[in-house]
């Protein structure tokens, strides 16, 4: 029998499973755990598009708002009130990232942060990934 101590075997790397997907100019990532399906099409009376996420105006359709891009894919989540939903645009793709490739906000930026869901980061092919607390979103609209 082998002696464990002398196993030419790496250790299996603890890896996280995440929802990556593009709002505006950035790249953000939901716990894969968190995101519960995805369709074309909203079917939940509680929806909001993902750039609403990253700014301070919302990007709800009224009759004075200018039209925004109707997102292509809906993520489907859950908080307290039930099923919501998550309009984004573009690639959307699952993909698991080493744990030791994420790491919390640092304080001052915990500090300053645009949205209570911002709870990260990540390096992802040399990109940096905002990592969302999925828990932590809700819709605007």
């Amino acid at each position: 029998m082998a002696d464990p101590r002398h196993s030419s075997e790496q250790p299996t790397q603890a890896r996280v499973a995440l929802v990556l997907f593009q709002v505006a100019d950035y790249r953000v990532a939901l716990e894969a755990r968190h995101v519960l399906s995805m369709t074309d099409h909203p079917n939940t009376p509680r929806t909001s598009a993902a750039q609403a996420l990253l700014y301070e105006a919302p990007l709800c359709e009224t009759p004075t708002s200018p039209p925004s891009t109707p997102p292509t894919s809906w993520l489907t989540l859950r908080d307290a009130q039930g099923q919501w939903q998550l309009g984004v645009n573009g690639e959307i793709t699952l993909q698991q990232l080493p744990a030791t490739s994420l790491y919390p906000l640092p304080a001052l930026l915990a500090a300053r942060r645009f949205s209570p869901a911002l709870c990260g980061f990540a390096f992802d092919q040399k990109q940096l990934v905002l990592l969302l607390d999925a828990r932590k979103l809700a819709p605007i609209c």
